[in-house]
This record gives structure tokens, C-alpha cells and sequence, in this order.
């Protein structure tokens, strides 16, 4: 299975999220999978790129051209394999293509926004991949109260919880990604 992670490209996050990023690449490599991210060296990035390495995957970079001159200092470079976009809409396009689920680990602006696109695309019923947060220390309890409070305020039916689920377990995440049906849920549950 490819799974693309999304997270910060950030090199001044505390250690506690490089570490657990690390040793998830490295567990769920070991189980057979692979890795498709945004080909960051720094950051949850280039912790989870790590840790697939050292478990024995594969990772697949995908960057926009423009990294080559601007950004190239933040760019992994030592991907199995390497695809270039135009731009940043075609490199989430890509990597949304290319997994077979997402997890969100720790990250920014860019790492909400992915995981935003990729909650819609599903609501949409464009795919039904899993996608899972990696709540390392809580990381993510605040979006979840942001999520909960649009579900009261009925901006969002109670039924899109099952898009996604929270873990703080590596086994139990990594059961979830590899058998999550959705609830048998379609489209029409979900609008």
C-alpha cells in the first residue's frame, strides 16, 4: 500500500514529533507499505521519509518544479522515485492519485490544508481512502473541537466522522488504513 503522509516541512518543531513521525515510517514500512509525500528533508517530512527508509520502503517524492531553484535546500533528494509538477495544486493532485490512504501528522497551514481537500474529495465520494491523524500528544484535539462544534452548529452532518479517525496507536491506526470501509457509508449518507 502507498500511503502518502502530510506534515510540517518546518526544522524548528519540537523533537517529540520528529521522533514519533520517524518510528511511524519505520513501523508501517516494515509492514509492507510505502510512502508517498511532498519530498520535504526537514519536519515531520523528512521524519517519516527516514523512518520508511530505515524500515525498509520505498518513498516517492513529489515537488513542483520550482523547488529545483527556490527550495532545493529543503528538498529529499534521496527518493526511490521523484515527480515533478507545474504547481502545488498538481503536486496534491498527484500524491492524492498515487496513495491508497493518507495520514496527517503534525504540521501547519499546508498540512491543513491537505488534509482539507482530501476530507472534501471523499465527502464527495471522489475516493474513499482512509485518512488518518497521527495525534502525537494531542497535536490535533483542538481541530477535532473545531470539527465537533461545525457538526452542532449543523454546517456539517454528525455522519462525516467516519471520513476519518484519530489515533494515538500505530496498531491501531495501521488496522484501521488497511480494512476502513467507511462504515458501508455512501456519498448520500454524508450530504
Amino acid at each position: 500500500m502507498n500511503i502518502c503522509v502530510f506534515g510540517a516541512a518546518s526544522n524548528t518543531i519540537d523533537e517529540k514529533y520528529i521522533t514519533a513521525v520517524e518510528e511511524m515510517g519505520e513501523f508501517l514500512a516494515k509492514k509492507g507499505h510505502n510512502l508517498v509525500f511532498g519530498s520535504g528533508k526537514t519536519g515531520s517530512m523528512g521524519a517519516a521519509a527516514r523512518g520508511f527508509k530505515r524500515g525498509g520502503g520505498k518513498i516517492h517524492g513529489v515537488i513542483p518544479k520550482f523547488f529545483k531553484e527556490d527550495l532545493s535546500d529543503f528538498v529529499n533528494w534521496n527518493c526511490d522515485e521523484m515527480t515533478y509538477t507545474e504547481t502545488m495544486r498538481e503536486r496534491k493532485a498527484v500524491m492524492e492519485e498515487l496513495a491508497d490512504a493518507f495520514i496527517i501528522t503534525p504540521g501547519g497551514i499546508g498540512t491543513y490544508e491537505e488534509f482539507f481537500e482530501i476530507l472534501t474529495l471523499k465527502q464527495l465520494g471522489r475516493h474513499r481512502k482512509p485518512i488518518a491523524f497521527y495525534n502525537i500528544g494531542g497535536y490535533y484535539d483542538k481541530l477535532d473541537s473545531l470539527i465537533e462544534f461545525t457538526i452542532e452548529e449543523k454546517f456539517l452532518k454528525d455522519t462525516c466522522r467516519a471520513l476519518y479517525k484519530y489515533f494515538t496507536d500505530l496498531d491501531e491506526m495501521l488496522k484501521y488504513i488497511e480494512n476502513d470501509d467507511m462504515d458501508g457509508m455512501t456519498v448520500h449518507d454524508l450530504k
